[in-house]
Order: C-alpha cells, then structure tokens, then sequence
C-alpha cells in the first residue's frame, strides 16, 4: 500500500499486521488522528486514482518446488497479482485484486473485491466478493494475511462438504456491517450466498464475528456461520474461536474451527449431520535490523484437521525460513509435511523455495 510510511509502518513482517495497519484497513485505508481526518474529509468526491487509490502488484517466483508423492517443479514465474486499494472518495473506499497462476495457465481471475461505506470506526457497510471475514484485520482467519505457501489448515477445510463444497476461505457474495467500539472491541455481520457462486443466489448464510482486545497485545475472538446450499439442499455451520497475542518479536496465532453439514441425501449411512473439527497453531518470530524492518522471518504451524464425520483425523507441519531482502522483496524456503493420515490416504511431505516480490 503506498502512504509516506514505510512497510513497517503498517505489517510486522507483509502482509501481516500490527496495531497501526489494522486501524489503516478499518478505517478504509486513512489514518484517523486529528490532521489526517481533517485532511480526508477535503478529499473531492471524484475519483483521482493517482492521489487516493495506490496500484500494487505483486510478482511471485518459485523456482523449487518438489511434492514427496509428485515430480519437481520449476515454477520460475508462479503467480502474478494487480492490486487496487485504498480511498476512493471522504467516505468510500474499496479492494481489487486481480490475480493468474500457473495452476490455471495464468488465466486471469478476480476475487477478491471489496466496496465500503465508512461512515465512522464505529459503523461502515462493506459490499464483499471474497471470503467470509474479510473485515477481520488479525492475521490467521483471513487467507490474505499468510506468510506461507500452504494455507492455514483450520480455514482449508470443506468439513462435510455442503456449502457448495467450497472452503471456509472461499470467496462468496455478502453484505456486511462491521466496525470498532471503545477502541478494544471489533465486531462484523455479513449475509451473503454460498462459497463459489458469482451471483450469490437465494442468500441465506448468515455470519458474525466479535474479536476483544483484552490488551494491547492480546486478542481473543469467537465467530460463527451457517446457511442453506439449496444446490444440494443441506444445511451447514461453522463456529470457532481465535486468538493473537504478539510477545515483543514473537506473535502467536490459533484459530479452531468445528462444523456440522447435513449429510448428502445419496450418502449410504443415511440422513444425519457430520460433525467435523480443526485447529491451527502458528508462531512468528520477526528479526528487527537497526532500520526497524524485518530481516530473517521463521515461523512453525501445526494443523489438525478431522473429515468423514471425526472418523479420519490429519496432522500436518509447516516450517517457514523468509528473508527480507528489502521491506517489499522477500524470500522462503518452506517445508510441509503430513506425518499422520487415515491408512487409506498417503502420508506426504513438500520442499517449497519462493520469491515474492511487491511494488
């Protein structure tokens, strides 16, 4: 995002966050002391693109790539992504991404894209095509904020499979309102379609979200969901909680998630509900040069995860090296591995060398 601070400014190491650049995105992309609201409110309501509305892109290599159960892979230009974000207008701003991955012959998608009323940090009405949380400014709910090439198991999962079959990280149509109380206290509402479908038909997934700030740095959160796939007629929710908490250089992240779907009418046992659990637990530790920005970057997660109604259970690690070469270019070597899985699926592992590089 371009502003007169540095990187660091506003993330701890990119794209993660800390106090600053959460209240950045809140707020619609301003900061709100005295002299900057004063300055926003003399913003004209035409659009300047060059003034109020910074263009990224972000370029991602991956020169190494190797799956234990598949062949190497040398993804020398991996993905490519176009962003737009920022204020559009005093009370407007929005999100646009525009993204291509070998994986899809670098055939260009968008998702996510966002549109937001800001009427004050206590009440704004935010129009989203991206994931359910997406006002969610901590770092391990929202897909967006991870530092690894694996996703945050708990947020990865189709639990039992309704919802479209989509994940809870999936992009979905929805409407919301969220903002921030008392300076501590974070709440977000949202209705919206099922995960996947451009056109939000028959809305009826309903979500919330209220995070607390017991203190400067800690936070505990709970959030829940639930809604009709009327594709295949069953029902579906999800109820979890999370929590931050950043210890001087160290921040430590869990999210647990459990989900109940209806089961598919085919299915051999019967009518019923699958009842499905996971968990993430993730530490980052942040090296700090004299210049106040990030160098070396190592990271540990553990995912656990259960499908088949809690019959078949999964354990999976991830280990993460990045360094900073500047405050926008950083790379990684990432190990992952699946050390315990039902006899019938394949215990693997995975050897990942990336570069990203944003401008």
């Amino acid at each position: 995002m371009t502003t007169s601070l540095n990187c660091s400014g506003c993330h701890t190491a990119y794209p993660q966050l800390n106090a600053t650049g959460r209240e950045f995105k809140e707020n619609g992309y301003r900061f709100m002391n005295a002299e900057e609201m004063s300055d926003m409110l003399k913003i004209s309501d035409a659009l300047q693109l060059d003034k109020h509305v910074p263009v990224s892109a972000i370029l991602v290599a991956r020169p190494y790539d190797k799956k234990d159960s598949g062949q190497e892979k040398i993804r020398a230009l991996h993905e490519v992504e176009i962003i737009i974000a920022g204020a559009i207008s005093n009370r407007w701003s929005g999100y646009f991404e525009i993204e291509a991955e070998d994986e899809t012959g670098f055939e260009p998608e968008v998702a996510p894209a966002v549109l937001t009323f800001n009427q004050s940090k206590e009440f704004n009405v935010q129009f989203v095509y991206g994931s359910t949380f997406w006002a969610d400014s901590y770092g391990i709910l929202n897909d967006h904020f991870r530092l690894t090439r694996g996703h945050v198991g708990a947020i990865d999962q189709r639990f039992g499979g309704a919802d479209n079959n989509g994940r809870f990280r999936s992009v979905r149509q929805s409407v919301g309102i969220y903002g921030r109380f008392a300076d501590r206290f974070f709440y977000n509402l949202n209705i919206g379609g099922v995960s996947g479908d451009p056109e939000g038909e028959n809305p009826s997934t309903v979500s919330g979200l209220f995070n607390a700030d017991i203190t400067d740095k800690f936070m505990v959160g709970a959030f829940a969901m639930s809604g009709d796939d009327e594709i295949t007629m069953r029902d579906f929710s999800r109820a979890g909680v999370q929590f931050q908490t950043d210890l001087r250089d160290l921040r430590i992240q869990g999210l647990y998630i459990t989900g109940t779907d209806d089961r598919d009418a085919l299915d051999i046992r019967g009518p019923g509900e699958d009842d499905n659990d996971a968990f993430s637990l993730q530490a980052i530790y942040t090296v700090i040069n004299d210049d106040l920005r990030p160098t070396w970057v190592p990271m540990i997660r553990l995912d656990s995860y259960e499908t088949n109604d809690g019959v078949d259970s999964f354990d999976e690690l991830t280990l993460n090296l990045s360094y900073f070469f500047t405050q926008n270019i950083k790379g990684y070597l990432e190990y992952w591995d699946r050390f315990d899985a039902p006899t019938s699926v394949q215990e693997d592992s995975r050897v990942t060398l990336q570069i990203v590089a944003a401008f």
